[in-house]
């Protein structure tokens, strides 16, 4: 399918710090501010041109349901997208986001993209979310596979969705069901980035993984630490984020966005520097 790269932190930022997305070679753009923003789309256009790999999301999770096929497609040209995510239906029976799917793949195949498509399910159905895994993971048609934040804490209710799919992926393992042949992208962090992510990289499972977290945690004045756990020291930032927030000469906020963004980093590439325990295991 052509997404051939090592796991990487897609970093979202409201539009004014951008530039920090510059800190990843992988991108998840949203599709409402592509659609609102022209200068945000040609950020990502530009990203495109430099063989960055751009995912589009339809912003279902911020619109409570998705733009229709034919906006989407022109919205994926507008932003330079390698991959748009299909149409997903989060709290409905799965048949609702695969027959979407299956009604929409051959649009976006002709017009160029890769596919990306999200498992939904009833709410505390596993197995009904299992089967829109299942069928995603062994169709030929689609690419990229999103383990949502939304989608999968909703088939598990009983498991903290901090680290549910952490414990999904491992039973996917467990049963043999994970296809490592497919790419799969962690959509979102329901907590600080280090509570997942060593986990799902040493599963294998993570190939790329999208938050507004490292950004928006030091905006509002947090900053990463190795002392907590998740290396972030609250459990839930304020939401939603805003977007239009506009730039901060503060040297202080300059300073705690690198230096979120250097430890999320670390998380892929030095994980000892963060974690001196991930070296002794």
């Amino acid at each position: 399918m052509g997404l051939n790269r090592k796991p990487e932190f897609c970093f979202i930022t409201p539009f004014d710090y951008v530039n920090f997305a510059e800190n990843s070679n992988t991108h998840l753009t949203l599709a409402h501010l592509v659609d609102s923003n022209d200068e945000y789309a040609a950020f990502y256009h530009m990203c495109r041109t430099v063989n960055d790999y751009i995912i589009m999301d339809n912003s279902a999770y911020e619109l409570k349901e998705p733009y229709d096929t034919e906006k989407l497609i022109a919205l994926g040209h507008k932003c330079g997208a390698n991959a748009i995510v299909l149409p997903d239906y989060p709290f409905q029976d799965s048949s609702v986001t695969i027959l979407a799917a299956e009604q929409y793949i051959a649009d976006f195949k002709k017009d160029g993209f890769h596919t990306f498509f999200v498992p939904q399910s009833n709410i505390g159905d596993y197995s009904d979310w299992t089967y829109a895994y299942n069928w995603a993971a062994n169709h030929q048609d689609i690419d990229i596979i999103g383990m949502s934040i939304l989608g999968i804490p909703n088939a598990i209710p009983h498991i903290d969705p901090a680290y549910s799919r952490v414990v999904m992926s491992q039973r996917l393992i467990d049963a043999g069901a994970f296809n490592k042949n497919k790419h799969h992208h962690y959509l979102g962090l329901n907590a600080g980035p280090a509570l997942e992510i060593p986990s799902l990289l040493r599963m294998q499972t993570l190939d790329s993984i999208d938050s507004s977290g490292p950004v928006w945690a030091a905006i509002l004045g947090h900053q990463y630490t190795t002392d907590a756990d998740s290396l972030q020291s609250v459990s839930k930032l304020k939401m939603p984020v805003n977007f239009n927030h506009p730039w901060s000469k503060d040297e202080a906020t300059i300073a705690r966005i690198k230096h979120n963004v250097k430890l999320t980093k670390n998380l892929f590439e030095n994980p000892e520097d963060v974690m001196p325990w991930y070296a002794q295991e």
